[in-house]
């Protein structure tokens, strides 16, 4: 309680050095006013993390943890994009046996997307931080900034953008094709929530929004996982509605077509391959309609086009991302050979059409 030189000085002074000693009052005072600090924290802690509803707060734990260690060994052992392209369409003989007009829709910016990818200067560290108390206060919630990572504040803004150029002027096609078409999203937050703000307009009226796992992203990051479980919902929450109007859209979602997270034996390939049986399925929601309206992720739809499109055509949605609630649309056709065997797929080149947003410039 007091250093060598102030002992000397109060010798030196006449006077005791007890007298620097603080008394035994004064040390319970600091001991009771330090308790104190030290339960208010402990408390604004605990209504933060601790659970507002037992059971159902354990549910949601018990699934983080499934997805978080399924995650741990999916980015050690996926393959997700490594396959092989399919035959070149642009070669094909097989004659056009149906077309659909797709709109490909991609996401806002993510909490993920905010955290890594706006570089790794003097901010970076601050932003980790922030991500991982964030993280630690959604523990008993089904809840999570890192895997199935939902839209930013950044990113609901340009979801909400996305929504007023659908209204405008300027948003006239999409907005007719919109009232008409059929709606998919991928099984992760961030897309669904963004299709639901950006066409909120068109789903109020009941009609479907089905979420297809074969839409969830080429990648083996943890944010590609999905926290829904088979044949569930995601759930986006109140934060990604632009209004109590858009929060009632959610009840559009059908999970029916949802089968769950990506596997470790499948990849991307794979799944591109589903969703063109899907769009084209006599049986399926798009059996009847002309358009689908698809909200998603960069890669997958980079993939989408690097994959159907004719191999030596050139086209900058083969090699830049999408923007962030870019939009951009194209003829998709089925290819059938009288002779026999499986279906093929072709994006035709001259349909392809920027809506919205357009590409990333490097």
């Amino acid at each position: 309680f007091g250093s060598r030189g102030a002992a000397e000085r109060s010798l030196a002074m006449g006077r005791p050095m007890a007298m620097l000693l603080p008394t035994s009052a004064e040390m319970f005072r600091e001991w009771d006013w330090g308790c104190t600090l030290w339960t208010l924290a402990l408390v604004v802690l605990a209504s933060s993390v601790l659970p507002p509803r037992p059971a159902r707060s354990l549910a949601a734990l018990r699934r983080k943890a499934v997805v978080s260690a399924y995650g741990a060994v999916y980015v050690a052992l996926s393959r997700d994009g490594h396959f092989q392209l399919p035959p070149d369409p642009g070669r094909s003989r097989a004659g056009v046996c149906k077309t659909k007009r797709i709109v490909f829709v991609r996401h806002g910016e993510s909490v993920w997307n905010e955290c890594f990818n706006r570089g790794f200067g003097l901010s970076f560290p601050a932003r980790v931080v922030r991500a991982f108390v964030r993280e630690a206060r959604l523990l008993f919630r089904l809840d999570s900034i890192f895997i199935d990572s939902p839209l930013s504040e950044e990113g609901l803004a340009q979801a909400r953008t996305l929504e007023e150029f659908v209204r405008s002027s300027a948003g006239e096609e999409l907005r007719r094709l919109s009232e008409s078409a059929v709606f998919a999203s991928s099984c992760l937050r961030r897309a669904t929530a963004t299709a639901l703000v950006g066409f909120g307009h068109a789903l109020r009226g009941g009609r479907p929004l089905w979420i297809l796992s074969c839409l969830q992203e080429i990648s083996r990051n943890v944010d590609t996982l999905g926290l829904a479980a088979p044949r569930c919902i995601p759930e986006v929450g109140l934060e990604a509605a632009a209004d109590e109007a858009s929060a009632k859209v959610a009840t559009c979602l059908q999970g029916v077509y949802h089968a769950g997270n990506k596997g470790l034996t499948t990849n991307g390939g794979d799944r591109l391959d589903a969703f063109c049986e899907w769009v084209f399925a006599d049986s399926g929601p798009a059996a009847l309609q002309s358009t689908v309206i698809v909200a998603g992720h960069s890669l997958w739809f980079r993939t989408f086009f690097q994959a159907y499109l004719p191999h030596s055509a050139y086209h900058e949605c083969k090699h830049a991302k999408l923007v962030n609630c870019g939009v951009v649309m194209f003829d998709l056709e089925m290819l059938y050979d009288l002779s026999g065997g499986p279906p093929e797929y072709r994006v035709v080149l001259e349909s392809v059409t920027t809506l919205h947003g357009g590409f990333e410039r490097k």
